[in-house]
């Protein structure tokens, strides 16, 4: 009789840790160690760790789909008074040359930051890593997806397979440099001034930055200390990074007049003028080089660091002079 006691108890004492194992496991956090991007710790924005195994937070969830839901609305709204002001009939266009390819930079660039964002926002409600990584990517070209459909109606516009294509690449691209470690060294930037504060001209015609193409500039920033033999690396300073970027400037569906001044434009496709640029940069790593502080001023530093400041950069492109700007694009 004592040792039948003596078995039930230890069943399930048994029983009751492999419970706690259970509970233990579906709250358990990744390692800070896991939580890493190219040769850089990766931030959150609360700063604590994500979890392994999906733990779903009601009211930050509640918070998440109604600020996303308030934001769409808006941002509906918005383009529905602007670039979809004029509709007609859904088509499906195809036009490489518009803007001279500015936009599919602009489209894979999108992709990317869209799907970061929302991986790390799908963190904070308490979905699990990796599968924050997945949704982070559905959200990134779901949300451009609705956006070509919607140019699809625009009297100006139309559904473009190409823009599709680029939305997909970037979401995948961010995908793949979960398990593709290497492409963590090869950051996506964008970069957007007013053409004419470094004495350009606006695309001819836009109803707004999103559309004025020969304001925006594309880049890709490689982390050049983190691919170096560890032997090199000390001649490196580590934050020191190089870009190499493109743009398009005074785009036009037109040929430029006298009133346009001395720019640089010509005809490079039928109806199609503008200026190719192709620029080489020194870059910052704004993470390792701005100091640490509270969690979310780490998240935001590491945030801009998609964003392209000005500097130093050789600028080239058919018919003009090779040339340095010491504050790119100024």
């Amino acid at each position: 009789m004592c040792f039948e006691n003596l078995t039930n108890d230890t069943a399930k004492i048994l029983t009751l840790d492999k419970v706690d194992s259970v509970l233990l496991n579906e709250f358990e956090k990744i390692d800070r160690s896991e939580l890493k991007y190219a040769d850089f710790e990766r931030y959150t924005i609360s700063g604590e760790m994500p979890y392994r195994e999906s733990h779903i937070k009601l009211f930050p969830t509640i918070a998440l789909a109604g600020g996303t839901t308030g934001l769409f609305i808006l941002q509906h709204k918005y383009q529905l008074n602007s670039i979809w002001k004029e509709q007609t009939n859904f088509r499906i266009i195809e036009s490489w040359n518009y803007a001279l390819y500015t936009d599919k930079f602009g489209h894979f660039w999108s992709g990317n930051f869209i799907s970061y964002i929302y991986r790390d926002l799908f963190q904070e409600i308490g979905i699990s890593s990796e599968t924050s990584i997945w949704l982070g990517g559905f959200m990134g070209l779901s949300y451009l997806t609705y956006i070509e459909i919607m140019d699809g109606y625009g009297k100006d516009w139309g559904f473009e397979p190409s823009d599709f294509y680029f939305n997909l690449l970037g979401s995948i691209y961010f995908v793949s440099q979960h398990y593709l470690p290497i492409l963590q060294n090869i950051t996506p930037k964008a970069m957007y001034f007013k053409p004419e504060s470094h004495n350009e001209l606006s695309r001819n015609p836009s109803n707004n930055f999103i559309d004025n193409y020969s304001g925006q500039t594309f880049f890709l920033s490689i982390n050049v200390y983190n691919l170096l033999p560890m032997e090199l690396k000390k001649y490196w300073i580590n934050w020191l990074e190089i870009s190499v970027g493109y743009s398009a400037r005074n785009l036009s569906y037109l040929p430029p007049t006298s009133k346009d001044g001395n720019v640089n434009s010509y005809e490079v496709f039928p109806g199609v003028w503008g200026s190719p640029r192709f620029i080489i940069a020194l870059d910052y790593n704004l993470v390792k080089m701005l100091p640490d502080g509270p969690p979310f001023w780490n998240w935001f530093k590491q945030t801009i660091n998609y964003i392209k400041f000005p500097s130093p950069a050789l600028e080239v492109g058919p018919g003009i002079k090779p040339r340095f700007k010491l504050l790119y694009p100024f």
